[in-house]
């Protein structure tokens, strides 16, 4: 089962291969595998954060800005060892969303659904 987390200027994220310290805005939609999943987490910022963007202008996430953090099975992103080709380098991979205060509804419907998924919801 996928999950569409919808593009959007006011959702930011970060991978594995964003540069430290950068975001990037969500400019197409983003399907994950609810199957893939290993880990999640979610926080407010209670203070403003100050980031950039990917081309380096100064991006302030305020405060309020809801961050969503997604790891993957590392099976997800696995290919072959470069010194031995008998064995496979498997990478677990992960995904930060920042939903700025005015994209909560998009992350309350992707919360919505990551809940559905969850078996013990105390």
């Amino acid at each position: 089962m996928l999950i569409k987390i919808s593009k959007s200027s006011a959702i930011h994220f970060k991978t594995n291969d964003t540069p430290k310290g950068r975001l990037v805005p969500l400019s197409s939609h983003l399907y994950l595998n609810l199957h893939q999943i290993t880990e999640l987490s979610h926080y407010t910022l209670k203070t403003p954060q100050e980031k950039q963007s990917i081309d380096g202008r100064k991006l302030v996430l305020p405060a309020e800005t809801k961050v969503l953090h997604i790891s993957l099975a590392p099976t997800f992103a696995s290919y072959p060892d470069s010194k031995n080709k008998e064995r496979r380098i498997h990478e677990r991979r992960f995904y930060t969303l920042h939903y700025l205060p005015e994209a909560i509804q998009d992350y309350l419907a992707v919360r919505q659904a990551l809940n559905g998924q969850i078996l013990n919801e105390s």
